[in-house]
């Protein structure tokens, strides 16, 4: 009698925390990097952005400390691993040639913060990294609206709030009161129809009721994109810019999501002079329909939100990648740059059926923080 399939149960938080613990006592990991199965995989590695500020206590798993990154890229260095950029990677994957203990680093949106923070130090350790940059907010030099409505309702938390006109009726500023309010006040902009600018303006109106010093989070660069000058600067510094959609959105309307690229890829091309063809999906919204137009508009890979490792069977437009975060522990990390992780049951990533869309051109997608974190899935990235 042949055997039945291998059931892979969960492991609870607590249990992969031993489980990894445990097996780098053992020096597993150490076993592992210098595997020739840990040889013909690579590790994406993914972050949003780093701190300015206190964003890492408002949201920890889009931001994480300098201090944190420097030590993971201690950990790379420590551990011999070979940091690619993406393009070679890839084409190394594809052709079996992957040095040992193979990783990339890849950073979402293309923050200010990476320019400012990230980037001294990728320099610093001499490795290379991927932007995949959402260009609206370059061309537009302000907060990103969505999150910096969240992360003003954060600064304010527990407190009572009212906003005639805005707001139906006074809240109070706890964590479902934050995310009501939030989303009523992008509906509220939704329906009025409001310019980049105009919302902008409501942000100031927020920071002001709110007893936030909007102009000093504005002259820090709080939650800003990097300006195209700043692209082209890290492009300048060998930081390889790629595809993020120009307002971080994706439509089942094939048109519009091409245009979605083409918008974008023009903004990188301007910018760097480099036609960019690596493209990571807007907040992980992925879907297997998205691979005729991706292939259409000359794409020829692309990242997800779901962890794991890279193989030669790995297919091109859906590759994992480790979204790296605050609270992922040093052993935690060892177990994922060595492979070890792959062995051990995890929960999948599920997104909410409505993150993917169709609007008119002229709206954009809201979708705050908050709202992402209370449906369980992966956090978002910023996006307009």
């Amino acid at each position: 009698m042949s055997p039945g399939p291998r059931i892979r149960v969960p492991l609870s938080r607590r249990a992969r925390l031993a489980v990894f613990d445990a097996a780098s006592a053992l020096k597993l990991p150490s076993v592992l990097l210098r595997s020739s199965w840990r040889t013909h995989r690579l590790l994406i590695l993914g972050y949003h952005g780093l701190s300015l500020d206190d964003e890492h206590e408002w949201q920890p798993s889009l931001y994480i400390p300098s201090a944190l990154f420097r030590s993971r890229l201690e950990a790379l260095r420590n551990m011999k691993c070979a940091v690619l950029r993406l393009p070679e990677a890839l084409r190394r994957l594809r052709s079996g040639t992957l040095p040992p203990r193979s990783v990339v680093i890849t950073f979402d949106d293309g923050a200010y913060d990476f320019y400012h923070l990230a980037l001294p130090l990728l320099r610093e350790f001499g490795f290379p990294a991927t932007v995949y940059l959402t260009s609206y907010y370059s061309g537009f030099n302000r907060p990103v609206f969505d999150v910096m409505l969240s992360y003003l309702f954060w600064k304010a938390r527990g407190r009572d709030f009212e906003w005639p006109g805005v707001l139906q009726a006074p809240v109070r500023l706890d964590q479902p009161g934050r995310t009501a309010a939030a989303r009523e006040i992008r509906d509220y902009a939704r329906r009025s129809g409001l310019s980049g600018a105009a919302k902008d303006d409501l942000l100031a109106g927020l920071a002001a009721r709110l007893g936030e010093d909007y102009g000093a989070l504005c002259s820090r660069r709080v939650l800003h994109l990097m300006t195209a000058s700043e692209v082209s600067q890290a492009a300048g510094c060998g930081i390889d810019i790629q595809l993020h959609t120009h307002r971080h959105r994706v439509s089942r309307i094939p048109e519009r999501f091409v245009e979605e690229i083409e918008d974008n890829r023009s903004f990188i091309t301007r910018a760097t002079g480099i036609n960019p063809v690596h493209f990571c999906y807007p907040s992980g919204v992925e879907a297997a329909e998205f691979v005729r137009v991706l292939r259409g508009a000359g794409v020829e890979s692309a990242v997800t939100c779901q962890p794991g490792l890279a193989g030669e069977r790995s297919d091109p437009l859906f590759l994992p990648r480790l979204l790296d975060i605050s609270s992922l522990s040093a052993t935690e990390f060892e177990g994922w740059v060595s492979g070890l992780a792959e062995f051990v049951p995890r929960r999948p990533v599920r997104l909410p059926p409505d993150r993917v869309f169709e609007m008119k051109r002229e709206q954009f997608l809201e979708y705050a923080p908050e709202d992402h974190a209370e449906s369980g899935s992966v956090s978002p990235d910023m996006m307009d």
